[in-house]
């Protein structure tokens, strides 16, 4: 089993060391939907790029913390997660992680995010299974991947007219079980991972 959690690592490491060195450069894609949103969202995070992320969130943003992990400690401080997290503290927590982690990968699949209404807005989906692996440095680092992540998204009017999407809530229910055990790679949810980086 810790074989297989670190040829994962390894593998999401060269593609997310391959993302930052620009030798696969993703697409900066436009919300023009909800899902092109979600894959702002992950472009930003696998490029290290706070400006995109800023772009992808809504001012009156929000993250939920899975109600598992409120309360708890995140690995390695006396830090108690709160219920939720506003855009600044997020974008905050975000950029942190981006300036410090040794490596980072962030996995949204958006094939089942939908196409909303001509008049939805707001626009909910649900079930959408993230993966984020955060390395500290070359071998120890979290890894978030079970469970799901619930997203909301606010339409508005870009400076053409045309209706783009952002990002206004986002609700974590990646919790697992803490494990006495401390392997390279630590399974973790989302929340706690990012809780590193406040």
């Amino acid at each position: 089993m810790k074989k297989g959690i670190l040829v994962i690592a390894a593998c999401l490491l060269a593609a997310s060391c391959a993302i930052e060195n620009g030798d696969n450069p993703e697409p900066l894609p436009e919300a023009t939907s909800p899902a092109n949103c979600l894959k702002c969202v992950e472009v930003s995070f696998n490029q290290r790029n706070a400006a995109l992320l800023d772009l992808a969130l809504d001012k009156g943003f929000v993250f939920f913390f899975d109600p598992d992990d409120v309360g708890q400690h995140p690995p390695g401080g006396g830090y108690v997660i709160p219920e939720s997290w506003s855009y600044a503290e997020f974008a905050g927590a975000a950029s942190n992680m981006f300036s410090r982690a040794y490596s980072l990968s962030l996995v949204i699949p958006t094939g089942g995010v939908g196409t909303p209404g001509p008049n939805e807005s707001p626009y909910k989906v649900e079930n959408i299974n993230i993966k984020l692996l955060v390395m500290i440095d070359e071998l120890n680092g979290y890894i978030a991947n079970e469970g799901y992540c619930n997203f909301e998204f606010e339409r508005y009017d870009g400076k053409e007219g045309e209706k783009l999407w952002r990002l206004a809530k986002w609700w974590d229910n990646t919790a697992v079980p803490p494990t006495d055990t401390n392997p390279p790679v630590t399974p973790v949810s989302l929340g706690r991972v990012l809780a590193l980086y406040r």
